[in-house]
């Protein structure tokens, strides 16, 4: 879903809003928005970021647990970086490692997943956060995948840090004046 379709603007986010502004459990209902909203275009790679958000989640956890233990939590971070690097890799560059230097003939290339690189990087920033203590571990799930799957900024960024964020995923208030600002940066762009 494109952000200036009609089914985006017409649909999407109209109903969104209401619920979001009626129901009173916002990451909720932001959590699910966003999802849908990736699925709406990539419905076969929902479980590829549920999968993201669980191995991120998992090495959060593992790093923030080792944090008295220096050369454990720098183990932990390198491979919640290569895991995420693996995932991230695989679907880039396996069409071209395959065909191109190893003259492999795929039947069916591997599809490249929408928004993978900025959900992975995202993820990457999260745990580097995490390793540095610029953040505290985040033991929600689902504030850390509302966190990696935010539709507004998921299909085309900016990669945002998770420290920059926490805080407005755990509380964030509401006003007419912040909601006018929001649609003036969405409708002009400034």
């Amino acid at each position: 879903m494109i952000f200036s379709s009609v089914t985006f603007l017409f649909y999407f986010l109209p109903l969104f809003l209401l619920l979001y502004f009626v129901m009173p459990f916002k990451n909720t209902v932001l959590l699910i928005a966003s999802l849908f909203f990736y699925a709406w275009g990539e419905a076969q790679y929902v479980l590829l970021m549920l999968l993201s958000i669980g191995i991120n989640y998992s090495f959060g956890l593992a790093i923030d647990k080792t944090s008295l233990n220096k050369s454990k939590q720098k183990v932990f971070l390198s491979f919640g970086v290569l895991a995420n690097l693996l995932l991230l890799g695989y679907f880039k560059y396996f069409n071209f490692i395959s065909a191109d230097l190893f003259t492999i003939k795929l039947t069916e290339p591997v599809h490249l997943p929408l928004g993978i690189s900025f959900f992975t990087f995202q993820a990457i920033s999260y745990l580097v956060d995490v390793y540095r203590k610029e953040a505290k571990v985040e033991k929600n799930i689902f504030n850390l995948a509302l966190y990696i799957s935010m539709f507004p900024q998921l299909i085309a960024g900016p990669i945002v840090r998770f420290k920059t964020v926490a805080k407005q995923i755990h509380s964030r208030q509401h006003t007419l004046n912040t909601l006018s600002q929001g649609m003036r940066i969405f409708i002009i762009g400034s």
